[in-house]
C-alpha cells in the first residue's frame, strides 16, 4: 500500500478538537472586542429593531376603486385653436364622462384622463385622399399608387389613383384610398403649445383602497379612508404630504408635480404615472392607529423619448351604421400600485434571528486568529501554542516502520501509555496540556 494512499486513509482515523489559548495582546484583544460589539450592534440594531426580526410578516391583499371629478368649459377663438375644420367641437363643456376613459376605470383602479384631443367628425366609409403626413402615400402620377396596397401607417387601401390632397393650403398629391373619410389630420389644437384641457390639473381623484392581512385573522381589515372621516371632510380635504397626509382626495396637478414633472408640458402629449400606496403595519400595537397608508408618486414612461413620446390612443363613437366621430386622445394614464406588509410578534423568527446572529460571533475567532498568527510579531510562538498533534497507541500508521506514539509540534516525538516515555518528554506533554486550559 503506497504512502499516499495510507495518508488518505489516515484522515478517517483522525479527530480535531478545539484548543483554547489565552493570548495577552493589546492589538488582538481590542480587535476582538470591537468585532464583538459590531456583531451585537448588528443583531440588536439592524436585525431586531430596524428589520423587526422578532415578527412574523404577511403581505398585504388589496382592492382599489377610483373616482375622478371636475368640469371644464373651453372657449377659444379660431385663431387660438389653429383648427381649420369644425373648431366648434373643441369649445364645449367637458365632464368626467367625456375625459375619463373608460369611465369605470382601468385595471387595478387605474384610469385615463384626457388632456388633449384631435377630433375627426362625421367619418363615413368611402374613397378619399390619404393624409400628406403619410410620406409613402405622396405621389405625382397614378403609377405611384398600387391598387390594393395598404401602408402600415396609412389610413386605408389604395385605389391606384393619385389625387389632390384634402389638406388646406397644400399643393401635394396623395394616393386615393378606401377608408373612413375624411381621414384623420393629426393637428393638435392650440398649435401644440399647450393642452386643450390644461385646467385638468384641478380635477380631483378619490382613491378608495381596502386592505387586509388574512394570515393574522379576518379582523385585520381596513380602508385608507380613516374612521373619523365624514362626507364633508372628503369634499373639503386635499392630500398634502405634510398638512393632510391621510386625505384620500388628490388634485391631478399635485400627482404630476409630486412625481417631479411640469403639468403644462406633460399634458400636451400625455404620460404614464403611478400612485404608490404603501402599508407598513405593526400588529403588536393598535391596528387602526399603527396601520396607515403612505402615498408617493412617480412617472413610468420616458419623458425624454424622441420617438412616440407620451401616451395616446384613438376612440371612435358610432352615431349610426356608417357614421362615426374619431378622437385621438392624449392624456394621463394613472395607475394605482399597492404594496406593504404587516408584522406580529412570533417566538420562532426571534429565535432564528438570534441564533443566526450569534453564529456570526464565530467570525471573531477567525479574524483574530488570522491577525495573531500571520499579521503581528511573534506569530510563530502563537502557532506553537495553538496547534498540537497527539498520537495514541492505536493510531493508524502512515508508514508502518515508524512506531512513534505522539507528536508535538516543535517538541519531537512522544509516546504515552507505555513504560518507554522519557520523563522530560512526558513533562512537555503535561506543560502543553496545562497551557491549553
Amino acid at each position: 500500500m503506497s504512502v499516499c494512499f495510507r495518508k488518505t486513509v489516515s484522515l478517517v482515523f483522525e479527530y480535531d478538537t478545539p484548543r483554547f489559548v489565552n493570548i495577552n495582546s493589546k492589538i488582538v484583544g481590542v480587535l476582538s472586542r470591537f468585532i464583538q460589539l459590531v456583531i451585537i450592534g448588528y443583531i440588536i440594531g439592524f436585525v431586531l429593531v430596524y428589520k423587526k426580526g422578532y415578527q412574523e410578516s404577511c403581505p398585504v391583499e388589496s382592492t382599489v376603486v377610483t373616482k375622478v371629478k371636475g368640469v371644464i368649459y373651453t372657449n377659444y377663438t379660431v385663431e387660438e385653436l389653429g383648427i381649420p375644420n369644425y373648431p366648434q367641437l373643441y369649445n364645449r363643456i367637458w365632464d368626467p364622462t367625456d375625459y375619463v376613459v373608460p369611465s369605470e376605470g382601468l385595471e387595478k383602479g387605474g384610469f385615463f384622463v384626457m388632456t388633449n384631443v384631435v377630433i375627426t367628425p362625421n367619418q363615413t366609409r368611402g374613397i378619399c385622399p390619404e393624409d400628406t403626413q403619410i410620406k409613402l402615400a405622396i405621389c405625382e402620377t397614378d403609377s405611384d399608387c398600387e391598387i390594393g396596397r395598404s401602408l402600415e401607417v396609412g389610413n386605408g387601401v389604395q385605389t391606384g389613383k393619385c389625387v389632390d390632397s384634402s389638406r388646406v393650403n397644400s399643393d401635394l398629391k396623395t394616393c386615393e384610398v378606401f377608408s373612413w373619410c375624411p381621414v384623420e389630420q393629426d393637428i393638435l389644437p392650440l398649435n401644440g403649445t399647450r393642452a386643450l384641457l390644461e385646467e385638468a390639473q384641478n380635477f380631483t381623484l378619490l382613491i378608495k383602497n381596502t386592505v387586509a392581512f388574512p394570515f393574522f385573522g379576518e379582523q385585520y381589515l381596513r380602508r385608507n379612508i380613516l374612521e373619523d372621516a365624514n362626507s364633508s371632510y372628503l369634499q373639503q380635504c386635499r392630500y398634502h404630504s405634510h398638512l393632510d397626509p391621510f386625505c384620500p382626495v388628490f388634485r391631478i396637478g399635485d400627482i404630476i408635480s409630486g412625481s417631479g414633472n411640469n403639468f403644462s408640458s406633460v399634458t400636451i402629449r400625455g404620460g404614464v404615472f403611478v400612485v404608490k400606496i404603501n402599508w407598513q403595519c405593526n400588529l403588536d400595537f393598535d391596528f387602526l392607529e399603527f396601520c396607515k397608508p403612505k402615498y408617493s408618486f412617480a412617472r413610468m414612461d420616458n419623458p425624454e423619448a424622441k420617438i412616440a413620446p407620451g401616451w395616446n390612443f384613438r376612440l371612435a363613437k358610432y352615431h349610426e351604421e356608417n357614421r362615426r366621430t374619431l378622437s385621438k386622445m392624449y392624456g394621463l394614464k394613472i395607475l394605482i400600485e399597492v404594496d406593504g406588509e404587516a408584522g406580529k410578534f412570533n417566538i420562532v423568527p426571534l429565535m432564528l434571528n438570534l441564533g443566526s446572529g450569534l453564529a456570526l460571533m464565530g467570525l471573531v475567532t477567525i479574524i483574530c486568529d488570522i491577525i495573531a498568527l500571520y499579521c503581528i510579531k511573534h506569530g510563530e510562538i502563537y502557532k506553537e501554542k495553538k496547534y498540537k498533534s497527539v498520537r495514541g497507541d492505536d493510531a493508524f500508521d502512515v508508514t508502518p516502520n515508524l512506531n512513534s506514539a505522539a507528536v508535538t509540534r516543535g517538541n519531537g516525538y512522544n509516546r504515552f501509555g507505555g513504560n518507554e516515555t522519557p520523563a522530560e518528554n512526558r513533562q512537555d506533554v503535561i506543560d502543553a496540556s496545562l497551557s491549553s486550559l
